[in-house]
């Protein structure tokens, strides 16, 4: 894998929305891989079902209007997290202890995919995200976690 060492080779949008992420404030959520603790959660938070029960995701809203999908299986699990709105949220606060392998592969691959757009792919771990005229979106899951039935398709 070649890594970029020097910063300034990370293409500008990309840098701004990797430090934005370190700063921005979102509600407060279970890391990706963590147990969903609800009482730890906001109580702005909305819990959704689809598909019969079989796809379970939390969503929140933030003061920045940055809506924020937890994805959980049964045991409560976090195995997917998706984002959107006009700035990035806090990934390093949603990804928890996976942050540092999409950071590395994020700035491993800057410009393959796009300017706007880095996709991580590191084992167990798959991290997408685009950045649109003041639109952020991305999404983050654990192939190994997805629940039978579910596909990375149903994570949006």
């Amino acid at each position: 894998m070649n890594i970029v060492r020097n910063p300034k080779q990370i293409p500008p949008l990309l840098r701004m929305a990797m430090a934005a992420s370190l700063v921005a404030s979102t509600a407060c959520h279970a890391q990706l891989g963590s147990t969903f603790n609800a009482v730890a959660i906001s109580s702005d938070a909305v819990a959704h079902h689809a598909q019969g029960g079989l796809l379970n995701y939390r969503e929140t809203t933030d003061a920045n209007g940055i809506v924020v999908h937890q994805y959980v299986d049964s045991s409560g699990t976090v195995y997917a997290v998706t984002w959107r709105g006009p700035a990035m949220p806090d990934v390093q606060s949603l990804l928890g202890t996976y942050f540092q392998r999409f950071a590395t592969g994020a700035s491993a691959s800057a410009g393959a995919v796009g300017l706007h757009a880095a996709r991580v792919a590191d084992g167990d771990l798959v991290v997408e995200n685009q950045m649109r005229l003041r639109e952020f979106s991305g999404r983050a899951w654990l192939v190994s976690a997805l629940p039978a039935g579910v596909s990375t398709a149903d994570i949006q």
